[in-house]
């Protein structure tokens, strides 16, 4: 996966799916330790460092959205958020406490590994960034944090810098589907059916199609990639801060 394998840190209460976690991403690779609890967290941070924690937020005692704020307020690794809660309100909780990601259960582990991999890299590009100048990183950053804006009603999206990107109908439906479920993966049949074409097997390749001129568009009328991954055999996710207008 990286040149020195990623440490990751498993908090999660039931003993089950943490031994499928913590057996799945040893075998591809990561240093991976797990805890059944927060009550051993601070003795297993003092003992080493990690680049990565999955947490869940129903853990007996100090609840993940707890173990999530203190973590952030003291460090810069990344956090998944691993829950039971699907309602678009405990995401925007979790995400507005620093959460890198949030997956719901249950969790496909192909899917983790992607979302550990791509944050790691990330973390690994900004380091890399430590010799540039100070002016050039600050303005970086600020784009970086800066969120896509939609407006619904004009079907016309903003990248972070401001630039306008005005949707067709169809990529205006694509898009309010991923964007109300930011950073989580939808799956072919829904942004299908989003797009006013349910249950059509001829129109899979047109998703595709679609999802590629976005993509192009945006990056032409903004200079910026559109932050739409592809989750291969499943569907795709908004990857970036996004906020609908109201």
């Amino acid at each position: 996966m990286m040149g020195t394998p990623a440490r990751v840190l498993v908090i999660e209460d039931d003993d089950d799916l943490r031994d499928t976690l913590l057996r799945y991403l040893r075998g591809v690779g990561m240093l991976a330790r797990g805890l059944e609890s927060a009550e051993g967290l601070d003795a297993e941070l003092a003992r080493q460092d990690f680049d990565a924690v999955v947490c869940d937020v129903n853990l007996p005692g100090e609840d993940g959205f707890s173990v999530l704020a203190r973590l952030r307020s003291r460090s810069a690794m990344r956090i998944v958020m691993l829950t039971a809660r699907g309602m678009a309100n405990d995401r925007l909780h979790g995400l507005g406490l620093g959460a890198d990601y949030y997956l719901v259960k249950p969790v496909n582990l192909r899917e983790l590994e992607m979302v550990l991999h791509n944050l790691l890299q990330r973390s690994q590009e900004v380091q890399g960034q430590g010799t540039r100048e100070p002016d050039a990183l600050a303005a970086d950053e600020a784009t970086a944090q800066a969120p896509w804006r939609y407006h619904g009603t004009t079907w016309l999206l903003l990248s972070p810098a401001g630039q306008r990107v005005q949707l067709s109908s169809a990529e205006a439906r694509l898009v309010q589907c991923l964007i109300e479920r930011p950073r989580e993966v939808v799956d072919r049949a829904t942004l299908l059916a989003a797009m006013g074409r349910p249950g059509l097997e001829a129109y899979e390749r047109n998703l595709d199609v679609t999802v590629s001129r976005l993509r192009r568009k945006a990056e032409q009328a903004s200079g910026e990639k559109l932050p739409i991954v592809a989750v291969r055999g499943e569907g795709y996710s908004f990857q970036g801060n996004v906020r609908i207008a109201p």
